[in-house]
């Protein structure tokens, strides 16, 4: 089967991407994609036929794995073709980090700490910090920009008020920004299924225990928690932001984002500007290439264990259509 992968990079990399930057006005993925993987690995090269495939202008990536990993993706980026990078320098409890890669210039980024989010110099609350980027997309009106985070994992409550936290965090990111006349995504592995919400309890008066000794809540939120409440819900401050959750299948119509556990856990949500235009997407498995269908794609199928081989999650693709100038 190794062989038939190796084929299916070399086909995918003999298409040129402006193809597809000639077709559509903005397709973002966002993968976590396990690790990048070593230059020339099985890994790595089914990570390069997947983006090649899918012609993205803009990739949203979760589980850098490490500095060495960084090191790797700075070699995808440019083997597939993406001029522009960010990615976090480090992750606040350590392990895996995110990034954000574009064809298109990036006008601006940044990497959003708990501390700047929340206005406490004390503040680490969040598990991997936001990875933010304003895409300078070429004929539209809007530029938007772009929030990846990868919220907490694991089914503890101290693991789902995180997840809350972090969504509230992610929604600062983009503080200045308004839904009425900005486009703005958030998009990223959410660790959580938008049907299983809010969880028990559904709202947090006090911090649940089991917390890391070193998280400490920004004083933001602190004040929440003898008011309103923090809900446990990471879903309700991204869609109370007017974001939509973009509904992603795959072409055998499965919504799971990682086969192994069947499971949704990786999103796109978008803002009203970008969904006037109802929105493309497919979460792309390799396994499904001959059923046809699904959002238009670049070169020949690939091998159906491609997407196995490149993570442990599935890309999830979004054609979207921001307002011309």
């Amino acid at each position: 089967m190794y062989p038939l992968v190796r084929l299916a990079v070399w086909v995918a990399l003999t298409i040129t991407p402006a193809v597809a930057l000639a077709q559509t006005p903005l397709r973002v993925v966002t993968w976590n994609i396990e690790s990048v993987g070593t230059p020339g690995s099985f890994e790595y090269l089914a990570a390069l036929a997947v983006l090649y495939r899918l012609g993205p202008d803009v990739v949203a990536i979760n589980e850098v794995s490490s500095s060495a990993d960084e090191g790797n993706l700075a070699s995808l980026a440019s083997d597939a073709a993406y001029p522009y990078v960010v990615v976090a320098p480090s992750a606040p409890f350590s392990g895996p980090r995110n990034a954000i890669l574009s064809r298109y210039p990036i006008a601006s980024s940044a990497v959003a700490t708990a501390p700047m989010l929340s206005g406490d110099p004390g503040a680490n609350d969040i598990t991997r910090d936001v990875v933010v980027a304003t895409i300078d997309l070429p004929g539209a009106a809007l530029d938007p920009t772009i929030a990846v985070m990868h919220w907490k994992s694991s089914n503890g409550n101290d693991d789902e008020f995180r997840r809350a936290v972090e969504s509230m965090r992610v929604v600062q990111s983009v503080a200045g920004l308004d839904p009425a006349t900005d486009a703005f995504l958030f998009v990223g592995d959410v660790n959580e299924e938008i049907e299983d919400v809010p969880r028990s309890p559904a709202v947090f008066t006090s911090l649940p225990s089991g917390l890391p000794g070193s998280f400490a809540l920004g004083a933001d939120l602190s004040a929440l928690l003898s008011g309103p409440g923090i809900g446990n819900d990471p879903f309700a401050p991204l869609l109370a932001a007017q974001t939509t959750a973009i509904d992603a299948l795959q072409r055998d119509g499965l919504d799971a984002t990682r086969p192994s556990s069947g499971r949704r856990l990786d999103y796109v949500f978008a803002s009203p500007q970008l969904t006037a235009t109802a929105p493309a997407s497919e979460v792309f498995d390799a396994n499904d290439e001959g059923l046809g269908g699904g959002i238009p794609k670049y070169g020949n199928p690939l091998s159906s264990n491609t997407t196995s081989l490149a993570s442990d999650h599935l890309p999830v693709a979004v054609d979207l259509f921001p307002r011309g100038r």
